[in-house]
């Protein structure tokens, strides 16, 4: 099964709830990762960006849109280093794919081991995402 994207903030609340209630029992952390477009794609991108994003991510993966322009995506048992990978490559397929479009990526850890909530960590990838924003790109 496909995983859904543009399931709205109270989905992803959703999905990281069962996630954070699974890492209780499992010790194992998980990320939480905004991705900002700098406002909402043009309708006719947005199959665009569907399609790019969910082909570099697992299907164990969740993508929601939670208002226009940002997307939340949670990373089950995904943290630390292993979480840069899939958030870089993510990155530059968009860029690829979306020239046009300044996207900028902030991600933190959540659950045991991490010392965050997952609303904690909400905050702190919302932080890093204005800091990515505020750093020009490489030309």
């Amino acid at each position: 099964m496909e995983t859904p994207l543009f399931w709205g903030l109270r989905g992803l609340q959703r999905a990281v709830a069962v996630e954070a209630q699974r890492a209780s029992r499992t010790g194992r952390a998980f990320t939480l990762v905004r991705i900002n477009l700098g406002g909402p794609p043009p309708l006719e991108q947005r199959d665009i960006l569907r399609r790019v994003v969910l082909s570099e991510l697992r299907g164990t993966d969740f993508v929601h849109e939670t208002r226009a322009g940002e997307l939340g995506v949670l990373l089950p048992e995904t943290a630390g280093p292993e979480a840069t990978t899939p958030i870089e490559r993510v990155r530059e397929a968009l860029g690829q794919a979306m020239p046009e479009i300044h996207v900028s990526i902030g991600s933190a850890g959540a659950g045991p081991g991490t010392g965050r909530s997952w609303q904690e960590a909400w905050r702190w990838a919302g932080t890093l995402l204005v800091a990515d924003a505020a750093v020009p790109a490489a030309a």
